[in-house]
């Protein structure tokens, strides 16, 4: 694809600025981390992680919001509730393995609609209804709790809160352990969406009841620990602003606990602010909310590094996230049984939707591994169904997606990573390792989304969405570790982490109109 020649860039750039000026009202990434809806695009309790995880509330004002885990394969649902956070207030929990079920743990006494503090020392396992039973969308053997193993997970701030039910949610009472607080009325919450006694909780009957709009100014992040190797990988969360204004009543937007919406479709603006990678600023104007959301995320290309240095121990994963990809392509969801663009396969009988791909490798001296005798190009498993010249095809089918980097099996023992994954994979089509030919052993890697096949290898018309830009709405970031075994003459071992966010380009194609 060409890019646009100059002068269609000036104009799109001036068009760009110009709308970011006229827009009242616009979704957009804040880069200071602080917004109405935040997205984490990864958590697991894989290969003895545990991830932990934070929620801020900024603000003055006691927040209502919903908090919600979707597993990795189509993003159902496998935990959601809601959380009323006072002012200035941080609410924390912990993700692990409990005998086979992902189990959520929480010492935090911050109001939860069921109060996890107060119930089950606040333990609560991960649950599979959103795809078992009559609302399964595969086979039954995909209808294991093994699958919530792995996904993302999202926050959406419902409204600020006033009145009683603010009071009830602040810290004010003294708590058994040194500077505890806890919420004066925690009850309080679970009765307004409670039945007693056949009546309605106050909530239950109107839920706008002490609820503004949305005000914004939360953050988050998430840290993966793996106690036995002393390692942690900690991310920002993603913040998205403007996702809702005051032209939709409180009671829409507050919902009960374990209710689907508000959902990253619910928002009222239809307008995305961004940049594309020119720098020219674009205001983008979309029939729905969930497209203006998507927009954010759209990227015909992602970039970054791996290392597999074998001196090192080193391991590289790259986590690939589609966070609106569930209402394009599930029925539940988008409501049809085809995709909706920009994604190109609809939802198959094993819960999955393929996109195809295309990746290049580069050494850090500029090295690019060809297919000429002699030599091998990275493949991945499972085999990509074509493979041009220098162009890596393979596919991607989860939502929620782990890619790893590995030495040749035949490659000398000194220069053999160990077999060891960083993260692990709950086994359902979320992992495409690629095996890097001899001496590729660090380097950067790029991926590709304009990149579409059928299934019979031919390609068709590149991935867009509504307003031309190219690609996918994806987020994620690497993973690197490193094992150092040389400390103290080799009697103590260090490991080392970290995680870099993925780099991007986005593009818009603009179609000339007489």
């Amino acid at each position: 694809m060409k890019r646009n020649n100059l002068v269609t860039a000036v104009l799109a750039g001036v068009a760009g600025i110009a709308g970011i000026a006229s827009s009242a009202q616009a979704v957009n990434i804040n880069p200071d981390g602080l917004g109405q809806v935040l997205i984490y695009p990864y958590y697991t309790t894989n290969n003895g992680l545990q991830t932990v995880l934070s929620v801020v509330n900024t603000t003055d004002e006691a927040k209502a919001v919903k908090v919600r885990f979707l597993e990795s394969l189509n993003s159902r649902e496998v935990l959601d509730f809601n959380l009323y956070m006072s002012a200035y207030d941080v609410w924390t929990a912990a993700l692990y393995d409990n005998a086979g079920v992902p189990t959520m743990e929480t010492v935090d006494s911050s109001c939860t609609v069921p109060y996890f503090f107060s119930n089950s020392m606040g333990i609560q396992p991960f649950l599979n209804f959103a795809y078992s039973g009559p609302n399964a969308d595969a086979d039954p053997e995909r209808a294991s709790i093994t699958r919530a193993s792995e996904g993302h997970f999202e926050v959406i701030e419902m409204g600020a809160m006033f009145g009683p039910s603010a009071a009830a949610a602040t810290h004010v009472q003294p708590g058994a352990g040194p500077n505890q607080q806890l919420p004066a009325d925690c009850a309080a919450l679970v009765a307004a969406w409670s039945i007693v006694d056949d009546v309605d909780g106050y909530w239950l009957a109107d839920s706008s009841v002490d609820i503004s709009a949305p005000t914004g100014g939360l953050f988050g992040g998430a840290a993966l620990i793996n106690v036995g190797e002393g390692t942690m990988f900690s991310y920002d969360a993603k913040a998205i602003n403007g996702f809702w204004d005051d032209s939709v009543s409180a009671g829409v937007r507050h919902s009960g606990p374990g209710d689907e919406l508000p959902s990253l479709t619910s928002g009222q603006a239809t307008t995305a602010n961004l940049f594309d990678d020119q720098g020219n600023a674009l205001a983008l104007t979309y029939t729905s909310s969930i497209e203006a959301v998507s927009a954010l995320f759209m990227h015909d290309s992602v970039m970054n590094e791996y290392a597999i240095i074998a001196g090192l121990a080193a391991r590289s994963e790259w986590i690939l996230t589609f966070p609106t990809k569930r209402f394009y392509i599930d029925p539940a969801f988008a409501g049809v049984g085809v995709p909706i663009a920009p994604f190109t396969d609809a939802l198959r009988t094993n819960a999955t939707a393929c996109e195809d791909l295309s990746i290049d490798f580069w050494d850090r001296e500029e090295g690019v591994p060809t297919a000429t005798p002699g030599s091998t190009v990275p493949l991945p498993s499972p085999l990509p169904p074509v493979i041009i010249p220098d162009v890596i095809s393979f596919e991607l089918c989860a939502e929620t997606n782990v890619i790893r980097f590995d030495e040749r099996e035949d490659a000398p023992d000194d220069q053999q990573t160990p077999a060891a994954p960083i993260v692990g994979t709950n086994g359902f089509d979320s992992l495409v390792t690629f095996t890097l030919p001899i001496g590729y052993d660090a380097g950067w890697a790029r991926i590709d989304m304009p990149l579409n096949r059928d299934n019979a290898g031919i390609l068709q018309p590149n991935r867009m969405d509504a307003q031309g830009l190219l690609g996918l709405p994806v987020v994620g970031f690497w993973f690197e570790s490193f094992t150092n075994g040389n400390l103290n003459g080799g009697t103590v071992l260090a490991n080392y982490g970290g995680i870099f966010e993925h780099k991007g380009t986005r593009q818009q194609v603009i179609i000339a109109t007489q």
